[in-house]
């Protein structure tokens, strides 16, 4: 894999990437509060086969923050992703999000539907959780990733992964590393907390859910979850895939939030499956 920091849209973005541009394009979006790293153990893999990009987000990992002007970051970081895959050279593209991510995939979708083709959603509570669930979810969030982030520590991020995940013993030190290192940065609590902040106002990203829209997303979808999902109920998932025309859910046992980092072989095999 490669990084490569690149202005998009005067916002300095680090974008993780491999694999053959002529081939069909992948964009992995990683979840709110931790970068592209989440990749690590995907990016060379799927790159063998497709072209991998996988930027951090707004405020995220090494991808310098902008004002929200006291909104949450979804319309921020949806025009970024979009500006992100322009300057890679992508214009058709499977966005692959987890959590957060996973939103920002779907809404990438419904703004876009020429230039995405398929579509896959990985653990996300942000996706298909009722308001009162989501709020719930945000709290454990805020709680969570708020202890790491406020003092960061090794400890405190492995702590935090720990919190999300089935078995920690999962998680590869480089990302616990270079979580530890963004979220040292000077800038990262700040613009965490005023996303935070926005995220919460629940009438404020009304206008984002998808949930009450399911029926509307007409395009192949893969839907990867964990069984034992901390932060996204699987019986949300399974309603929701009833829900969608063109949906199907892949279920991994004793898995926790973040699937494709805690079962990459079986992430990879579904993927693989998937895209055509």
């Amino acid at each position: 894999m490669r990084v490569e920091f690149i202005d998009v849209g005067g916002v300095n973005t680090r974008v993780i990437y491999e694999g053959d541009k002529s081939k069909k394009a992948i964009l992995l979006i990683h979840g709110f509060g931790i970068g592209a790293e989440s990749w690590l153990l995907n990016i060379d893999e799927l790159g063998k086969d497709y072209y991998v990009v996988a930027p951090d987000q707004i405020g995220h990992g090494f991808t310098d923050p902008v004002s929200l002007n006291g909104g949450p970051p979804h319309p921020v970081n949806l025009k970024h992703l979009f500006d992100v895959a322009d300057k890679m050279g992508i214009d058709s593209f499977v966005p692959c999000g987890s959590s957060y991510g996973a939103l920002m995939a779907a809404l990438m979708w419904f703004e876009a539907p020429d230039r995405i083709p398929q579509v896959i959603l990985n653990g996300t509570g942000s996706c298909f959780n009722t308001e009162e669930e989501l709020a719930n979810a945000l709290q454990g969030t805020l709680k969570n990733a708020g202890m790491a982030i406020r003092s960061p520590t090794l400890e405190s991020c492995k702590q935090r992964m720990a919190n999300t995940m089935y078995d920690i013993s999962m998680v590869p030190d480089d990302v616990l590393l270079s979580q530890l290192t963004a979220y040292a940065q000077p800038t990262y609590i700040g613009w965490w907390e005023e996303a935070m902040k926005g995220m919460m106002d629940i009438p404020a990203v009304r206008p984002y859910r998808i949930l009450e829209r399911l029926e509307d997303i007409d395009v192949d979808t893969l839907i990867v979850w964990g069984r034992e999902d901390p932060r996204g109920i699987h019986e949300r998932a399974v309603e929701a895939c009833k829900r969608m025309p063109k949906a199907e859910l892949v279920t991994f046992e004793k898995c926790g939030h973040l699937p494709y980092m805690e079962y990459p072989d079986l992430f990879h095999d579904a993927v693989r499956k998937f895209v055509n």
